[in-house]
């Protein structure tokens, strides 16, 4: 059952992170940023709005949330795939979060995508264990195996993780069925009346 609800759980977050990192560049959801929503209409005055007048930063946030979709949905490279997607995670969750106003769509999201690569990297854990190693051997020769554990740092954690693991997969398993219901319905609805995202938010023109 454990394991059962891993995969699903990969699949689900693997499903959030490919449709929101496809929207950027191809338009699917109207409430969310497109690249196309920006050409002729000024972003945001906030973080995500930096990030989109800068270009490069947040291209790269929405390539590496299609990366690591595609990468947990295939189920391979997973372990190194939730590493390179928390720092996007902790960033989406800061900005849906903590807005000044309360919008129950943007707090799922943000606190559903953390919580659910926190829980992928629990049980994963067993990839991670020689990262806690309180003093790492360098090793003279990159092609050879090292094989390594983290110690008494790793074991603590991983007491931990064990007795937290059932509990989040099970919270995670509704918290990413809802999400990803949510995702498909606002596609749906692109579907059967596309809108750009300044026909639905004031936004002011560029000049």
């Amino acid at each position: 059952m454990t394991k059962g609800l891993i995969t699903y759980i990969r699949i689900l977050l693997g499903l959030v992170y490919l449709i929101n990192g496809t929207n950027w560049f191809f338009k699917i959801i109207t409430p969310y940023p497109s690249i196309s929503d920006f050409v002729h209409y000024m972003p945001p005055p906030d973080i995500v709005g930096a990030m989109i007048e800068q270009g490069l930063l947040f291209h790269l946030a929405k390539a590496m949330e299609v990366v690591t979709g595609i990468a947990l949905l295939a189920n391979r490279f997973v372990p190194l795939a939730l590493v390179l997607a928390m720092p996007v995670t902790v960033t989406v969750f800061i900005v849906d979060v903590f807005k000044p106003e309360f919008r129950l769509r943007a707090f799922l999201m943000g606190s559903g995508s953390l919580v659910m690569n926190i829980t992928l990297l629990l049980a994963y854990y067993h990839h991670y264990r020689a990262m806690l190693s309180w003093r790492a051997d360098a090793a003279s020769d990159p092609s050879m195996s090292h094989p390594a554990d983290g110690g008494p740092v790793a074991d603590a954690l991983g007491a931990i993780g064990r007795l937290l693991l059932p509990v989040l997969l099970i919270l995670c398993a509704a918290l990413g069925t809802i999400m990803v219901g949510w995702l498909l319905l606002m596609i749906a609805q692109y579907v059967a009346d596309p809108k750009a995202i300044y026909e639905v938010r004031h936004m002011v023109p560029r000049r």
